[in-house]
């Protein structure tokens, strides 16, 4: 009878000392970080996984960056990189380098949308086009069916690489943006430059705010090409496909993620379209 008693009571110490792994103790750890564009959505859908899959704690990095996401990925520091643009070639390198294989997942589509301001008449642009005004090659509206009057280009800085990279590499073709853009920090601020400068375009991402009807933003209309019908940009004609400007995005795993990290992965993927009440959309 004594034995058990100092069986128990050790055991009794030992859970009050932490010596004994509480339920919240065997959480498994899932780290993801990257793109901050994806913040929102991953998180929330983080947030609906944990409520079925109690066995694991997911921590989403907010204010972070694709590049930081990668390095992190790759440095073995994070289980889930977020990327809104596909992997680099430096990327690859670097994750052959230590022998790493990693493993790209498409969770979702977004869309690229070209915007002027109000009163241009220009209604609408083939992708050509686009790439010609964007890389400089078109100057003047009179050039493609508007007035005569010159193009100002805002691209938007480094707090979103990730866009950059995809519009320079899939819309333009491998062609930088025109050196005589003008750079403006984030799409907040490029969103309230346009309506105030005649004659202006930029490019932003669906999921932005845009302002309300009476807004002097014009969302432009793309022609795959000058023989196809113009589409206007939507989350219906993003998702089947018929909106041209259409950006993938992805997670990252290592090839060797265990299954609770691929069961979290692929929830995010089945998940692309099917949660239209969540609040933050790609």
């Amino acid at each position: 009878m004594k034995k058990i008693l100092i069986i128990a009571i050790i055991v009794a110490a030992f859970s009050i000392a932490g010596g004994l792994p509480s339920a919240a103790q065997t959480k498994v750890p899932i780290n993801v970080k990257g793109a901050d564009s994806m913040w929102g959505r991953v998180r929330s859908l983080a947030l609906l996984y944990m409520k079925d899959h109690p066995q694991v704690d997911i921590a989403v990095s907010a204010n972070s960056l694709v590049d930081e996401g990668m390095k992190a990925l790759i440095a073995g520091e994070t289980d889930v990189a977020m990327a809104s643009r596909k992997i680099t070639a430096q990327e690859s390198e670097a994750a052959k380098a230590k022998g790493l294989q990693l493993d790209e997942h498409v969770v979702g589509y977004g869309g690229i949308v070209i915007i002027t301001d109000q009163e241009n008449p220009v209604n609408e642009l083939s992708i050509e086009q686009v790439r010609k005004v964007f890389t400089g090659e078109i100057v003047n509206w009179k050039d493609i069916n508007g007035k005569d009057q010159a193009i100002t280009v805002f691209k938007s800085g480094e707090k979103h690489p990730g866009t950059l990279l995809f519009v320079e590499s899939d819309i333009l073709g491998g062609v930088p943006i025109t050196k005589s853009a003008i750079t403006l920090p984030d799409f907040p601020v490029i969103i309230k430059k346009v309506p105030e400068t005649a004659g202006s375009i930029a490019y932003a991402r669906m999921r932005d705010p845009f302002p309300g009807p009476a807004s002097r933003i014009k969302l432009l209309k793309i022609r795959k090409d000058e023989h196809s019908l113009p589409v206007r940009a939507s989350r219906e004609t993003i998702g089947d496909g018929t909106y041209p400007l259409r950006r993938p995005y992805y997670l990252y795993t290592a090839a060797t993620a265990g299954k609770d990290v691929r069961s979290f992965v692929d929830f995010v993927a089945s998940k692309g379209w099917q949660e239209p009440k969540l609040t933050h959309q790609w």
